[in-house]
């Protein structure tokens, strides 16, 4: 059969009717996988700690080795500071979970200051902050202050530990609870303060 008026067999119309449908179908598969590779990406970022600790506390006698990232005694201020990473090739926005207690400075202008920590008096600077973005491969320093302050037993019998952080990362539009593990565990307690800690600890080892 021939259209005239069209000038368009009815063989023709079928094949770019194929054509157009073949085309859709390509676009829809290319979209399902696009979409999927980039939630996989989202839900697959993930914030390291590695590189740089500056924390007080108790001395390590010599003895010993350093098996933990910090230990504080009760009567102890606790601020320990962490350089963290983003190892994907994607911006990550870190979002703590409680900001008085975890908080973030902004990445430096000098990418060789990401594994470094520095502090004019200990403390956590005063434009730390709950949240940060942290370009690829860049890093930043996370501050951790007095993460006990809301625990309900006495300190002076128990011991806290602090392995992880847990915040809420942001990336590509995909927001997920999780944490960030610390390159050792913070013990905070024992009823003492971190002097009296290690000079208990180095007159153990010289016994």
């Amino acid at each position: 059969m021939v259209d005239v008026a069209a000038g368009t067999t009815e063989s023709e119309r079928r094949r770019r009717g194929r054509t157009a449908w073949v085309v859709g179908a390509v676009v829809v598969v290319a979209l399902v996988a696009g979409i999927g590779g980039w939630q996989y990406a989202a839900r697959n970022a993930r914030i390291v700690a590695e590189g740089a600790t500056l924390s007080g506390g108790m001395a390590f006698p010599d003895c010993l080795p350093r098996m933990a990232l910090a230990v504080y005694g009760t009567s102890d201020d606790v601020v320990v500071g962490q350089t963290v990473r983003n190892p994907s090739r994607w911006p990550v926005t870190v979002i703590s979970s409680d900001p008085e207690v975890f908080r973030f400075e902004a990445p430096s202008d000098d990418p060789a200051d990401d594994t470094t920590v520095s502090s004019a008096d200990g403390a956590a600077p005063a434009g730390a902050s709950g949240t940060v973005v942290l370009p690829p491969g860049r890093g930043a320093t996370m501050w951790i202050v007095d993460p006990q302050r809301y625990s309900a037993q006495d300190a002076s019998t128990v011991w806290y530990e602090f392995d992880e952080v847990p915040v809420t990362l942001r990336t590509l539009g995909v927001a997920r609870e999780t944490s960030i593990r610390l390159p050792g565990t913070l013990y905070v307690g024992g009823g003492k303060d971190g002097e009296q800690l290690g000079a208990a600890l180095q007159e153990a080892c010289g016994a």
